[in-house]
């Protein structure tokens, strides 16, 4: 056997030394720290003393029990109220939002984005309809003063009190702050824009997810107003009198000179709507309108009540469309265009919407968009 296997030079055997050293000194080295596991934990009682006296000499107490509970030496963050484009990491965590969509905020507000209004946000994609349901209730948006100037963005906006309405003249955001659900003023809302009027306080009763305790809570404040007249024939006119009165505009028959007799609607904005609308093939839901480039959310809200939907739609043959016709529609884009038409080159020709859920690369909530549009003849 060679034993000049097993020979160490005199720089490797002190540095074996040393290395046994070494791991003998860090196995003993614990026998003589202190053991903080038996320490007390933070006393935080006199912090909190301090801000009792405070709350009391101010007679302010929302901030400290609304944003911060102490604990055990912990700060829990709760949710509150807070303006989309003052928001943090914290206050968005405390909301419930997704760590995805918190980081997709952030990023969106320091790259200059902004959020003007609910529906900014409902657009905004990376959040979750859970996302969306969390915030809606904490969100607080800038409303114009009465002079022209913006109104101070420092406190929420209040909650309305209960007072007296009229069913058929209400708007979703006036509800909302009624306390009613937002889905159940959303559906309030859709029932007015489709034409639909309520004859009787107790129909309020029929709009979908209207419990009995909301309707028992507003149902004292209903006050029936006197019924819009009707044309010849029994249908709603489409205009009325001059601008700012009791107008009906019929969103895809409309001419521009109709649309503005709208208040808030001018020449610019009347031929932008109609030339979304001719893009479009139609709107489908009056909802649509609001998605007209550079139309304020405040100006649509003001008007959503006085447009009409009706069944005038321009459909698309999806079995013989081309990549370039489908991809000239506003809700569909090119990667969506070419995997439509591949998959019908591919697996023959498209049978009715549901044939789209084979689809899986298609962006979320196509079908639903598009599929009004589109004809499978």
């Amino acid at each position: 056997m060679n034993n000049a296997f097993f020979y160490f030079t005199k720089s490797e055997r002190i540095g074996t030394v040393v290395l046994l050293l070494l791991c003998g000194a860090l196995f003993i080295a614990p026998r003589w720290l202190p053991d903080r596991s038996t320490q007390p934990e933070s006393d935080f009682s006199e912090l909190k003393a301090h801000v009792a006296t405070w709350e009391a000499e101010t007679g302010d107490t929302t901030q400290a029990h609304d944003e911060y509970s102490y604990s055990a030496g912990k700060t829990r963050r709760q949710a509150t109220r807070f303006h989309p484009n003052r928001a943090t990491y914290e206050l968005l965590e405390a909301a419930g939002v997704s760590p995805k969509a918190r980081r997709s905020w952030l990023a969106y507000l320091k790259k200059g984005g902004q959020f003007r209004s609910w529906q900014d946000v409902e657009k905004f994609r990376s959040l979750t309809d859970a996302d969306r349901t969390a915030l809606r209730p904490l969100l607080y948006f800038d409303t114009p003063a009465s002079n022209g100037a913006a109104a101070s963005s420092s406190a929420p906006r209040q909650t309305v009190e209960l007072a007296p309405f009229d069913p058929n003249a209400v708007t979703a955001q006036t509800l909302e702050q009624m306390g009613v659900p937002a889905k159940t003023a959303s559906n309030w809302a859709k029932f007015l824009a489709s034409g639909a009027r309520f004859k009787r306080a107790e129909d309020v009763r029929k709009i979908y997810g209207m419990t009995d305790d909301d309707y028992a809570r507003i149902a004292p404040f209903i006050q029936m107003g006197e019924p819009i007249a009707q044309g010849a024939g029994g249908a709603l006119p489409q205009t009325y009198n001059a601008k700012g009165g009791d107008v009906l505009v019929d969103i895809n028959q409309a001419t521009a000179e109709q649309w503005q007799q709208l208040r808030g609607i001018g020449p610019a904005f009347s031929k932008r709507i109609i030339a979304y609308r001719e893009k479009l093939g139609g709107f489908h839901r009056v909802e649509q309108v609001a998605e007209t480039y550079g139309l304020p959310d405040s100006v649509f809200q003001a008007i959503y009540l006085k447009l009409r939907p009706s069944p005038v739609l321009r459909t698309i043959a999806i079995n013989q469309v081309s990549i370039e016709e489908l991809a000239a529609h506003p809700y569909v884009n090119k990667s969506d265009a070419k995997l439509l038409v591949n998959y019908r080159q591919q697996h023959g020709r498209y049978t009715n919407a549901e044939a789209l859920d084979n689809l899986y690369g298609l962006e979320p909530g196509f079908k639903e968009k598009v599929g009004p549009y589109l004809r499978f003849d």
